[in-house]
């Protein structure tokens, strides 16, 4: 059965959201996720530090779209540390500007959140490293985590890289490599993953599984020249024979081929 855990990267999303938004350091900082938001143009960036969150203005955090960094590829797994980025805003001096009349609009006066864009981010370490969230995994400041967002000119903006190490999982087993063997001009294919079934083709095609892979268009095999192995078949003279085997549950083997 299938062994490897997906990452909920949406879930870790949401997670920091709710963390950063309940932090009273933060209070006068409006929060964005960017998987929620997204920057359609300098308008909408603006609107990161320009909307109003507990009657300030001023300063943003923007809490971007994680990346995923792999720091082994020689074992199984292959062990993953998810690569959490986020852009703390300060807009100018907008920050700092005392309690106003709003400009004539109604509603308790606005004032400035009072942060400098390093302030955000050094709250936001203090906040997350070492901080563990339940089923997923633990967060840490490392390395170089910290440098000037300068593609978001007119603002001062850092940003901030964290990395979350989350549980780790073993990686579904595969299907057993199929064996090729031709004689007397007949084929025979065979796997020791009992129930497996091999798919094969004849004219260096990829062998898919016919049942699964299939045009969303016209319901039809991808591949129509892969072929389910029942029996012995006839090959000729200089044909490929190409052939893996599929099993729910499990990863499908190795692509075999074979020059006849």
């Amino acid at each position: 059965m299938w062994r490897f855990i997906v990452i909920d990267l949406i879930q870790v999303q949401d997670d920091l959201y709710g963390i950063l938004m309940s932090a009273p350091q933060l209070a006068a900082v409006n929060i964005v996720e960017e998987r929620k938001f997204r920057l359609a143009s300098e308008l909408a960036t603006d609107a990161i530090w320009q909307t109003v969150r507990n009657n300030c203005i001023g300063n943003g955090l923007l809490i971007e779209l994680p990346a995923i960094l792999c720091d082994s590829d020689s074992v199984t797994g292959p062990p993953q540390q998810v690569e959490l980025s986020f852009v703390s805003f300060q807009n100018g001096d907008a920050p700092f500007i005392p309690a106003g009349n709003n400009n004539g609009q109604s509603g308790p006066p606005l004032r400035g959140g009072g942060l400098y864009a390093e302030q955000i981010e050094q709250y936001l370490v203090d906040i997350l490293h070492l901080l563990n969230i339940g089923g997923i995994g633990t967060m840490r400041a490392t390395g170089q985590f910290s440098s000037p967002a300068r593609d978001y000119p007119g603002v001062n903006a850092r940003r901030t890289k964290i990395l979350m190490t989350p549980k780790q999982t073993a990686q579904t087993l595969r299907t057993a490599v199929v064996n090729i063997s031709v004689s007397a001009g007949l084929c025979t294919l065979a796997t020791a993953t009992v129930g497996a079934a091999i798919y094969y083709t004849l004219d260096g095609s990829f062998p898919g599984n016919t049942t699964v892979a299939l045009d969303p268009l016209g319901n039809q095999p991808i591949n129509p020249n892969s072929t389910l192995y029942t029996a012995p078949f006839a090959v000729k003279q200089g044909q490929p024979i190409r052939a893996t085997a599929y099993l729910s549950g499990l990863n499908p083997g190795q692509i075999v081929q074979f020059q006849n």
